[in-house]
């Protein structure tokens, strides 16, 4: 199994696709969010090099603008 943002995903959907993959797919815009693997933060130009493995955690984060002062 990996987690994926508190979510337990069977491993067979997720596993040996980058994350890049996995956030396009999922419908992220890569652009506009920070991902954390096992409490270690990577860095956007690594998104499509570092691949899922079996009992990873991982934290997408994305940032939403707005509101008025």
């Amino acid at each position: 199994m990996v987690q994926i943002n508190g979510e337990q995903v069977e491993a067979s959907k997720v596993v040996g696709k980058t994350l890049l993959a996995y956030v396009t797919e999922a419908g992220y815009d890569p652009v506009g969010i920070v991902i954390e693997k096992n409490m270690e933060i990577i860095h956007r130009e690594d998104f499509d090099k570092v691949n899922i493995a079996d009992e990873d955690v991982i934290e997408i984060l994305h940032f939403v603008g707005g509101g008025q002062f």
